[in-house]
């Protein structure tokens, strides 16, 4: 009896045992886990706190820690997973609500800084005292554009928790944003006096500095960090940014060295990115290569490679990357989405088209493939297609900027001003400031004359950075106030700083044309070519405008400075190219172009040359099939088109012809080139009535002498009197043309003289 009772509390002592022990374990990984996470060592501390998930997944608590082991380890992403989950188990763990806050209020994406403030005010309301809670409201708020509100719940903040860092540094912030410049730094200088051997203040007062054009004092706070954190990575970022806008190169070099070295995925690849602004992308390959070899898993790293190896050249080295990263996982979205953007690049449409179907089969709500299917709608000429994908994009991820300001130039492009400035105007908030952004509305504005708007938007770009573009812009509202000078100063300003933007010189030039001053635009650009004998550009751009102002020999001579400053500069040659042609000598501009094909024999544009330099040599089979190349290369290519078309009605090929003028038509339904093309193909038809409605649309404001023959001998086919008048008009104009041949015969058989 007694050996039975015995046996039956031992079995109850073992079931309570065993009940406790998944407890106990997910205590012991929370524990290990926790002071592995102190130790900074983020990989073992992730695994302790995977463990625990495993054993207690309905506990908040090991998620919460996963998701800081994750933010320690740099990243982002999952760690924002980690915190929305632990918030989804226990919507009242704080800490997790607010760390998920803050994620979400650095994104950059509105709904995403919206969802933050209502997650920080959620706690903030429960929590009444908690300065953190305060503090990420603040910063949602000054995302949303609300300083004043921000600048209440920080004071707020520093009143519960007087001489807090963080709230003194978003209170400057805060400052900045209102114009507060000397509030501003009041509330710097007091984190100072309160924390003045703190790296994160030094870091904050760095960047106050450089907000501030302070840049020597800048630079001089973030070394103050990096002397008492030598592992602070973001002054050590910091720093070599501000040598590198210094111009101080070498020394920059060396700083971003130390922060690739640096522990954390996003400082690895520091050094090579500064190597590739410096004009170093060799050096930049073997970095980026040395990365990717040590991570072979990192997708960031093999996207980064295969991007140096497109931008030199190796294009067969990152289609081998790629290749082989889609064997080893056939979903690899990322890699299938690089190797469409290769085959764009390569006029290989359909196999981009393939890839990009993939990836939306794979990841039907990723805004990315639409952005490349924009560009393939764009090469192919289907602009509604183009807008549309970029449109879709930006449903899905309306933080996409680069998207934003497509579609914007895209509608600004097309006359739709009014639709371009709703696109802008609907950026989140944080965007608003972003300079680029800034520039395209104003380019709206200035567009529909609302140029109070437009200038409010430049003075507040310019308060910000001293972009070329909106300097471009502040002088052409200069020259709207009637503000000649002070419009030449803003566009002399931006040539110092770069001196081959020919933006910057062609306004120049209008400038003066508005003020009735060629000789002296023309005396400008001259000096301003002799001061920058090896700018090609420049070069070609005198040779431009003194083509215009029929000096051809001086053209000439400024073309060949500009091939001789660079060889590979291809304007120069095809200028040269145009400048034999029109002086007659076909065989010298075939020639050039020829040369020009040697060393780039893919380049469309020479293909269109070359077949524009057979027609002109006669050799209209050859110029065909050049023609014929480029289209099947762009399908969209509205010259080509029109050219093969004129071309196979020349040779009586009319129903193939037609097909690529109506083609083209729809392309450019008001080039009078077109109109032209299908008049003539009519007139070769017999249409003679329809012809002429063509023609006469073509000739509308058009002096191309061949338009007037077409339309001549059209006319004199339907028997209107204009014929015979038009015709000796265009024989007078171009007599030398093969169509003057054509119309003397056709005056000749209809009994008219082709003399007055």
């Amino acid at each position: 009896m007694h050996c039975r009772v015995w046996f039956l509390g031992l079995a109850a002592l073992l079931l309570a045992a065993c009940s406790q022990f998944p407890q106990e374990r997910e205590a012991r990984y929370m524990e290990f886990g926790k002071r592995l996470l102190e130790k900074k060592d983020y990989v073992r501390a992730g695994i302790e706190f995977r463990n625990a998930k495993r054993i207690a997944p309905g506990d908040a608590e090991p998620y919460y820690q996963l998701g800081l082991a994750y933010l320690g380890a740099g990243d982002r992403g999952s760690a924002a997973g980690c915190f929305r989950k632990a918030t989804e188990l226990d919507p009242k763990h704080r800490a997790a609500q607010l760390q998920l806050a803050k994620l979400l209020a650095g994104t950059g994406d509105e709904p995403a800084i919206r969802e933050a403030q209502k997650r920080a005010e959620a706690v903030a309301a429960a929590s009444p005292h908690n300065v953190d809670a305060l503090n990420t409201l603040a910063l949602t708020e000054l995302q949303l554009g609300k300083p004043e509100e921000a600048t209440a719940h920080l004071e707020q903040a520093l009143t519960l928790l007087p001489g807090s860092f963080a709230s003194s540094a978003l209170l400057m912030r805060a400052r900045l944003a209102k114009g507060d410049v000397q509030g501003a730094a009041k509330a710097l200088m007091e984190c100072y006096r309160k924390s003045p051997q703190s790296a994160e203040v030094a870091l904050v007062m760095g960047r106050f500095y450089l907000v501030t054009r302070r840049p020597h004092e800048a630079e001089e706070q973030f070394r103050r960090a990096i002397r008492i954190d030598s592992g602070y990575g973001a002054a050590w970022l910091d720093l070599g940014i501000t040598l590198f806008h210094a111009g101080r190169h070498d020394e920059a070099g060396q700083v971003f060295k130390q922060v690739a070295a640096l522990p954390g995925k996003m400082y690895k690849p520091a050094y090579a990115i500064f190597l590739l602004e410096t004009g170093q992308p060799a050096a930049a390959t073997v970095e980026l290569e040395r990365l990717a070899k040590g991570a072979p898993d990192d997708r960031a790293a093999r996207t980064r490679l295969v991007k140096v190896y497109a931008l030199t050249g190796r294009r067969a080295d990152a289609e081998k990357l790629l290749a082989a990263a889609i064997a080893k996982n056939p979903r690899d979205a990322d890699a299938l989405l690089q190797r469409s953007e290769l085959s764009l690049d390569a006029q290989k449409y359909q196999d981009a088209q393939n890839d990009l179907n993939l990836v939306l089969r794979y990841h039907p709500d990723s805004p990315e493939p639409h952005i490349v299917l924009a560009r393939l709608d764009g090469a192919m000429g289907r602009a509604l297609q183009e807008r549309q994908e970029l449109g879709e994009a930006l449903r899905l991820d309306p933080g996409l900027l680069a998207a934003r300001l497509e579609l914007a130039r895209l509608l600004i492009a097309s006359k739709g001003d009014r639709a371009a400035l709703e696109i802008l105007r609907q950026a989140p908030g944080p965007q608003q400031r972003d300079p680029a952004l800034i520039v395209e509305t104003n380019r709206a504005l200035l567009h529909l004359g609302r140029l109070g708007e437009a200038r409010q938007g430049v003075a507040e770009g310019l308060r910000m950075t001293r972009t070329p573009d909106l300097q471009i812009e502040d002088a052409w509202l200069k020259v709207s106030e009637k503000n000649y000078n002070g419009a030449r100063a803003e566009l002399g300003s931006v040539l110092r700083k770069r001196p081959d933007d020919i933006r910057a010189l062609r306004a120049l030039v209008q400038v003066f044309s508005l003020q009735k001053q060629p000789e002296a635009a023309l005396k400008t650009v001259r000096s301003y070519a002799a001061q920058h004998p090896h700018s090609a550009p420049v070069q070609e751009f005198l040779g431009e405008l003194l083509m215009a102002d029929g000096r051809p020999s001086e053209a000439r001579a400024a073309f060949t400075a500009a091939k001789a400053a660079d060889p590979n500069f291809l304007a120069a040659g095809l200028a040269l190219a145009r400048l034999d042609a029109s002086e007659g000598k076909p065989e010298a501009a075939y020639r050039t172009v020829l040369a020009l094909l040697v060393a780039h024999p893919d380049d469309a544009e020479l293909w269109l040359h070359m077949g524009w330099i057979e027609n002109l040599r006669e050799n209209y089979p050859q110029a065909v099939a050049w023609f014929r190349k480029v289209v099947v290369a762009d399908p969209a290519n509205v010259a080509a088109l029109n050219n093969l078309a004129y071309l196979l009605a020349q040779s009586g090929r009319l129903a193939e012809a037609l097909k690529y003028a109506q083609q083209v038509k729809q392309l450019a339904p008001d080039n009078p080139g077109v109109d032209d093309t299908i008049g003539w193909i009519m007139y070769r038809q017999g249409l003679y009535k329809e012809a002429v409605r063509y023609l006469e649309d073509a000739a509308h404001g058009a002096a191309d002498p061949v338009i007037r023959y077409h339309l001549g001998m059209a006319y004199l086919k339907t028997g209107d009197k204009r014929g015979e008048i038009t015709l000796r008009a265009a024989l007078k104009q171009a007599p030398l043309l093969p169509e003057a041949r054509m119309a003397e015969r056709l005056l000749a058989a209809e009994g008219v003289s082709s003399h007055e």
